[in-house]
């Protein structure tokens, strides 16, 4: 390889962002089509642009009513978005690839790798047959079940059935925040058989492709023991698993006890759909983006906390978005080594590379100061509320879709504003992530130090 060829060869990350903007761009052109709409006539290029971004980024905003704005073949549009985008534009392409030709090369493992954030396997084929195995087979077994309590129970038609539990399988499980039923999830506020396995496609297909292969490998692999001991998760399975169940109790409790009174949400059900509905809403508050309850009748300081939920959001390398529980969790670490004066930043036996704890505060900081120069940007040039504007441009750059209500209200250039945020909240993560891992380098030498004053 020569080396203007090595100069020409893309960044990986560059790749996956090429890959999704193709993905953006071809949805775009297909709901800009007149069989795309109800109606049977042309959208506008920033419905179809924030539609696009919206699904194919797995968020969940929308600025028309999906499932009377568009039409079958705009639905079916935006579904196979949603799982394009769920997949991951490059490991869907390497899986192709893997069909066709019965291999896979050095290339498309990275960009694999980078896109899944899946470091030390081996065996890429292996790899990728599980993620298919357990994405579509969780994905056809909540279709399926949907289906049936639909058909059986609400009256719909087997088409009709089937399609939606399709569609909202798929979404769920991508966390995509789409629904093609008025007022999201709403009408089945009361219905634990549709909430709670919702809830549950949203809450596994926010942990991530590594928390899942390695649950999945601990099930069914014939020797789950080592060394005659059972073998310990992995330390970052263990933070997934420990801090979303923690956000998920405290997310509950949290919106139970400011909305259990407010009879615009919570206020006129009974206990158990109260308790059932605001822990569907802590779930969904973490990237889901559906609702049983009308988001726009929140209390105001239900929606600031919700805004710290969207923020942290789901696992790494999931469908969800926002910094992730992980980055979370090493922070916590961070500040509590600090506190207690020691240098190296320990998690039960495990000390963490210096390497890990630069690379989450960098991802805090980038994901703050954008959050807090688009609040600041929308605010001055729109004459909705700063609460409104802030909940409405945390859901957007971390990739959840709840809304207060006004993102159909919006400006066109806030409309394309809050696509950009999609964008970059769903891709910002891997690029930064992967760059920051795949740039390190060892100085060989060190600078003198010196201490300047904090705080």
């Amino acid at each position: 390889m020569t080396q203007d060829s090595r100069k020409r060869t893309l960044h990986p990350a560059q790749i996956v962002v090429i890959a999704f903007g193709l993905a953006v761009l071809l949805g775009t052109l297909l709901l800009l089509l007149p069989m795309s709409t109800a109606s049977g006539q042309s959208t506008d290029l920033v419905t179809a642009l924030f539609t696009a971004v919206s699904a194919v980024c797995l968020t969940g905003l929308t600025v028309v009513e999906t499932g009377t704005y568009w039409s079958g073949f705009g639905h079916f549009v935006i579904l196979l978005l949603i799982q394009v985008g769920g997949l991951g534009i490059v490991a869907f392409a390497t899986l192709v690839g893997l069909l066709i030709a019965g291999r896979i090369s050095l290339r498309d493992r990275l960009n694999t790798i980078t896109e899944a954030k899946i470091i030390g396997i081996d065996s890429m084929p292996s790899l990728l047959r599980t993620i298919m195995l357990v994405y579509f087979g969780f994905e056809a077994a909540l279709a399926i079940y949907l289906g049936t309590r639909l058909h059986l129970t609400y009256n719909f038609s087997i088409p009709e059935a089937i399609w939606n539990g399709l569609f909202h399988a798929v979404s769920a499980f991508n966390n995509a925040g789409f629904s093609l039923f008025v007022g999201s999830m709403t009408m089945f506020a009361s219905d634990m058989f549709i909430i709670a396995p919702v809830m549950i496609a949203v809450i596994v297909g926010g942990l991530g492709f590594p928390v899942l292969i390695e649950i999945h490998e601990r099930l069914w692999k014939l020797s789950p023991q080592l060394n005659g001991k059972p073998r310990r998760f992995s330390l970052h399975t263990r933070l997934t698993l420990g801090t979303s169940g923690i956000l998920f109790l405290l997310g509950s409790l949290f919106i139970f006890a400011l909305e259990a009174d407010n009879p615009k949400t919570l206020g006129n059900m009974n206990l158990f759909e109260q308790i059932l509905n605001a822990m569907f809403m802590s779930t969904m508050t973490r990237s889901g983006g559906l609702n049983s309850v009308d988001t726009s009748q929140l209390d105001h300081a239900t929606w600031l906390g919700m805004d710290l939920l969207m923020f942290i959001g789901g696992g790494s390398a999931s469908t969800a978005g926002g910094i992730k529980v992980t980055t979370v969790a090493i922070l916590i670490f961070i500040i509590y080594t600090e506190v207690r004066g020691e240098t190296a930043v320990n998690v039960g036996n495990r000390r963490l590379p210096r390497s890990i704890q630069r690379q989450a505060l960098t991802l805090v900081a980038l994901y703050a100061t954008v959050i807090i120069v688009s609040t600041l940007f929308l605010t001055a040039t729109t004459k909705f509320s700063l609460d409104s504007l802030l909940f409405e441009v945390i859901s957007a750059s971390a990739t959840v879709g709840l809304s207060t209500g006004i993102t159909a209200e919006l400006p066109d250039f806030a409309k394309v504003w809050l696509s950009v945020l999609m964008f970059i909240g769903r891709l910002g993560p891997v690029v930064v992530a992967s760059a920051l891992a795949l740039r390190i380098s060892k100085r060989h030498y060190e600078l003198p130090k010196e201490r300047p004053l904090i705080g």
